[in-house]
């Protein structure tokens, strides 16, 4: 065959950079504009995977190209001690009827509802960030709260420098909505005296900004004979040192077409048996009227599916109400912290039955993998180029030495650093004279956060654990407490084993032995500690030291409740690699609650302790705990090198939300720095579960 010409393809062809965001993916995968967009805006602007998922899980949505814009509203959710004892107070308060209070967490409504085009809703969201970088950090001094109470209503009003702080937040969000969707601004001011409940149905074409009587809701549209129990609930609430609160501002959205509806979860599954019945699948939401339940004479009540947009009956057994707030769209939320305040909102392992809302993602995350890890990479690759000079077998990359085997000097990227063979040997650390290595490590992926309430799903009523998913433990070991101990103290998905493992195997290509391993007495630090062990192969010496001190800061588990965590022994009979000799240096009481510098202070004691045991040994040690165990062990480590009595109070790092699983920090000492670790990061992306069902859709096709 003759040579063919190389064709010339036609500009109009190809795609630029600057095509390939979301939405164009979404026209090349072939929906809609129209669909794409919508898809968009329910699910948050996070990716396309979830957009292309709603789609196809909307595709008998009757709905779906009608032209209704969302609506949105713009909160300040207050976090720390003063969210604790709002959600505690919504638990109680819910034994004494359902009201308005509890379709919505705890917050102040900053914009009140109003509506806005699907192509509109990214901007929204960078508008928040935009407001913050205007209006700047919140004060720092303690917020005073008084309770006001009617018979129709009982709130919280702010004291007011936190109330002029979210004006300003409140009016700065308006003035961008305003230039974003070319509707005028209401900065409210006629409401002075006024007490409004929560008000979701606003379709005027006006912004509207929260600038006068800015309150908490506590309760409201609450049955008269509930007032006493509900006035005595205010009442128990300490509001007499209160701690400046860390706000976050949340914006969310909602399917308009169900603003009079309430939201049901569904608690058992159903199979329709009739063409006007709906599927339920644990887990969806479910719209209902409330004159369904009224009218209805059999108990079916007509929804419709959040997770499908179908509509049809079920029983109206297989669903418990549950906040509206739980089927809404969050877009973002951006914690604000200052500079002297100990609150923060926990992105580590804080989450509890609670809703903490994840970080926002960026807009062009898709991109952002992938420059993150080589940004990260370049870090370290001079140091791992020559660690793994000498290397004859190697797990991650091949090395060949050079032909004296002193020295190696890189000139890639533009750097020039040359390491010698004598910094090479000291990875192993195993003479005093040699630099050691100080690790700290984040516990792997926890089964809580990845399935929800995964509890009463895989327990049975005999406490018989079955694994529901491929990626849930393979089995659980007995221990006290059983099912609910597991729910406090959760154990890794199979994911989180693996991270851990993958730990150890850079560890060990890398040349780094381990002789001692603490781990917080949390389980799925323990865990993850094993593993790390597992992956690098370690003496069987070596064995995990269960030392409560490391645990997270107790009051992030206020609302459910600690452990109690499984014993030494309960870990040796149930497969993990614990020294049942060890004497812990705290005993840590599950059942009192604590302040931020008490628990930094536990933990410092700790890990100081365990520093200076046997220092001129030279033990690589490793610390396994939480989020916050990286920067605490830098801090303790470095005031201890620091000749001062005193210390500034501990604060939780800023960067809490960017400590992903079994994220590893490094120090050496002699001198004592913080240093590249000495293998190479992770990055893993989520995933959600396919339906094999689909598939029967394409065989039927051929049929």
């Amino acid at each position: 065959m003759a040579n063919l010409p190389p064709r010339k393809k036609s500009a109009s062809c190809k795609i630029s950079k600057q095509d390939t965001n979301p939405l164009q993916i979404l026209l090349q995968m072939g929906f809609p504009k129209k669909r794409a967009l919508k898809a968009l805006a329910a699910t948050g602007n996070r990716s396309v995977q979830l957009a292309s998922d709603w789609l196809l899980t909307h595709v008998n949505d009757a709905y779906i190209d009608a032209d209704e814009p969302r609506e949105f509203i713009f909160y300040a959710i207050p976090t720390g001690p003063l969210f604790t004892q709002l959600h505690d107070f919504w638990e109680k308060s819910k034994q004494t009827g359902w009201n308005g209070a509890h379709n919505f967490p705890p917050h102040i409504t900053l914009v009140p509802s109003f509506k806005a085009a699907d192509d509109t809703s990214l901007q929204l969201a960078k508008a928040v960030k935009l407001v913050i970088e205007s209006v700047g950090k919140p004060p720092v001094c303690p917020i005073k709260l008084e309770p006001y109470m009617s018979p129709n209503f009982m709130g919280l009003f702010i004291s007011e420098e936190h109330e002029d702080y979210l004006k300003k937040i409140a009016l700065q969000y308006a003035k961008q909505l305003s230039a974003i969707l070319g509707v005028k601004v209401d900065t409210n001011e006629q409401s002075k005296n006024c007490i409004n409940p929560e008000d979701h149905s606003n379709t005027l074409t006006n912004v509207e900004a929260k600038t006068k009587s800015l309150h908490i809701t506590l309760a409201y549209h609450f049955d008269v004979t509930a007032y006493d129990a509900l006035k005595a609930l205010v009442d128990e609430l300490d509001l007499s040192q209160m701690q400046t609160p860390a706000w976050e501002l949340r914006l969310y959205s909602r399917d308009p077409r169900f603003t009079n509806h309430q939201v049901y979860k569904v608690t058992q599954s159903y199979v329709p048996e009739a063409s006007d019945e709906l599927e339920l699948v644990l887990g969806d939401y479910i719209y209902i009227e409330e004159k369904q339940f009224d009218t209805s004479l059999d108990g079916w009540v007509y929804g419709t599916s959040w997770l499908t947009g179908v509509s049809g009956y079920l029983p109206g057994v297989c669903a418990r109400r549950t906040p509206d707030s739980d089927a809404w769209t969050l877009h973002r939320a951006i914690s604000l912290t200052t500079s002297n305040s100990s609150d923060s909102k926990s992105e580590s392992d804080s989450n509890t039955d609670v809703e903490m809302a994840t970080s926002y993602p960026h807009e062009d995350a898709d991109k952002l993998a992938l420059e993150k890890s080589e940004e990260v990479y370049k870090t370290w690759e001079t140091y791992w180029k020559a660690a793994t000079l000498n290397q004859t077998e190697n797990i991650l990359q091949q090395g060949s030495s050079d032909k004296d085997g002193n020295s190696v000097t890189n000139k890639e990227n533009g750097t020039n650093a040359t390491v010698s063979r004598t910094e090479i040997k000291q990875t192993n650390g195993s003479s005093g004279n040699e630099r050691r290595w100080l690790f700290s490590l984040r516990h792997g992926e926890r089964i809580d956060l990845t399935y929800g309430s995964w509890v009463p799903y895989c327990f049975d009523e005999n406490g018989t654990y079955t694994r529901k998913d491929l990626n849930m433990p393979l089995t659980l070991a007995d221990r006290a407490g059983g099912a609910e101990s597991y729910r406090r103290d959760t154990p890794l998905t199979r994911v989180g084993e693996l991270q851990a493992r993958l730990v150890g195997e850079g560890l060990r290509a890398a040349g780094v032995r381990l002789h001692r391993v603490y781990a917080s007495a949390a389980l799925r630090a323990v865990q993850t500690a094993h593993h790390v062990l597992q992956g690098l192969q370690a003496d069987p010496s070596v064995r995990v030291r269960v030392e409560p001190g490391l645990f997270e800061f107790k009051l992030w588990h206020a609302t459910k409740g600690l452990g109690p965590f499984m014993t030494p022994l309960e870990l040796h009979k149930a497969g993990f690699t614990v020294d049942l000799e060890y004497k812990p240096y705290i005993e840590l009481d599950i059942n009192t609650t604590e302040t931020m510098q008490e628990f930094y202070e536990r933990n410092e004691y700790v890990i100081q302790s365990i520093a200076k045991d046997k220092e001129q040994e030279g033990d690589n040690i490793m610390f396994v705990g939480h989020a916050t165990t990286l920067d605490i062990m830098v801090t303790a480590l470095k005031r201890l090198k620091v000749d001062r009595k005193e210390f500034p109070p501990y604060q939780l790092g800023n960067f809490l939300a960017r400590v992903p699983y079994c994220a590893l920090g490094a120090m050496r000492d002699r001198p004592l720095q913080v240093t590249s670790p000495p293998c190479p990061p992770s990055i893993n992306s989520s995933s959600g579960r396919f339906d094999w069902k689909l598939l029967m859709d394409v065989e039927n096709e051929i049929e």
